[in-house]
């Protein structure tokens, strides 16, 4: 109960006035009487002494009065300053310096309000960052495909073109767009995760049926291929947000089907191993040389540049991000010409 009070300024600040007003009544009073005993007792009569008493609780009145509101003052005050200082930081963020920072330190509704005031200007800063590195970001990725694409619309209005010519153009800049896309919202994506903190949705979920679907939704690449699925799951509850998580899974099993062999086989396993998920995705495709293993993570960096069309180099990434975010770890292994294994570990959290 005690614990419950402290914990809110309203009860607080009525605790706190009642205090203030038992004290200043009580210290005036023993003030007022002290002094009359001390003074007067010995040579007034009763009725002369009853005047002077009056007089004293008149004057004990007014001292409490006085007393008190000087206490409350000072109370109010120091309950009030930590609410002027966030309405002149407010106003401070309304200018745009997502910088600042409150420091008051308590469990009652002010001091959640000044948590939440932190947040809110972390979250402001990290989505102006987000902005600008997006904006950044683009203007130097993405000069590649419009220039592709502003070059092929100049073509086309040339007369003398053929119908297969025409087609041919009109298709490389459909697929153009299309990469555009793709790079712009994976470049979102990422920033966001980079810069964002507040979890959107956390549940628990089969984390083992997820990847079924995963493999559903892939399916026209990995039947395209003609590739044989090999897979080993088992039944996986995991508490997490299930769209973050879905892109490791789809962003993996991707990129082994576009760097397997034609007719090969893709591993899939999934298993809880002392109290942690770890998943394993093997392919029997290219491999990565030793020499760019190491930035196999980086922003835009593709191994194979001959794929280069098919993604944009973000995608490993954001796996790496996603995984850093729920405190688990990735692995690899590669060799050139037998394909590459990717391990993800992730702990299980309570449901």
């Amino acid at each position: 109960m005690i614990k419950k009070l402290s914990n809110s300024i309203r009860a607080k600040g009525t605790l706190m006035a009642i205090g203030i007003l038992f004290f200043s009544c009580f210290v005036s009073f023993a003030l007022m009487t002290t002094l009359f005993f001390l003074v007067f007792h010995d040579d007034l009569s009763v009725r002369e002494a009853h005047a002077v008493f009056g007089s004293l609780m008149f004057v004990t009145l007014i001292l409490c009065v006085a007393l008190g509101g000087s206490l409350l003052y000072f109370a109010i005050r120091r309950i009030s300053d930590p609410i002027i200082r966030i309405s002149n930081a407010a106003k401070e963020v309304a200018k745009g310096d997502f910088s600042m920072k409150l420091d008051y330190k308590s469990n009652d509704e002010i001091g959640i309000l000044v948590q939440n005031f932190n947040l809110m200007t972390t979250e402001l800063g990290n989505m102006e960052y987000l902005r600008k590195d997006f904006i950044s970001s683009v203007s130097h990725e993405l000069k590649t495909p419009i220039a592709s694409i502003q070059g092929f619309a100049e073509m086309l209005r040339d007369k003398d073109l053929s119908d297969e010519t025409i087609q041919v153009y009109t298709k490389i800049i459909i697929d153009e767009t299309k990469r555009l896309s793709h790079l712009s919202s994976n470049m979102l994506r990422l920033s966001k995760l980079d810069h964002q903190f507040i979890p959107e949705c956390t549940k628990p979920f089969s984390l083992d049926e997820q990847i079924r679907r995963t493999l559903v939704l892939l399916e026209e690449k990995w039947s395209g291929k003609n590739l044989e699925l090999d897979i080993d799951l088992d039944e996986i509850i995991f508490m997490g947000d299930e769209a973050l998580i879905q892109q490791i899974w789809l962003n993996l099993i991707e990129n082994a089907i576009k760097f397997s062999f034609e007719s090969g086989t893709i591993y899939i396993q999934a298993k809880i191993i002392s109290n942690m998920v770890v998943a394993e995705i093997k392919d029997q495709g290219k491999g990565i040389s030793k020499l760019d293993q190491g930035r196999i993570f980086e922003k835009f960096f593709q191994a194979d540049r001959s794929h280069s069309e098919e993604g944009s180099g973000l995608g490993l990434a954001i796996v790496k991000k996603i995984v850093e975010i729920y405190a688990g770890e990735i692995e690899y292994n590669s060799e050139i010409g037998q394909g590459t294994t990717f391990v993800v570990k992730l702990p299980l959290r309570n449901q």
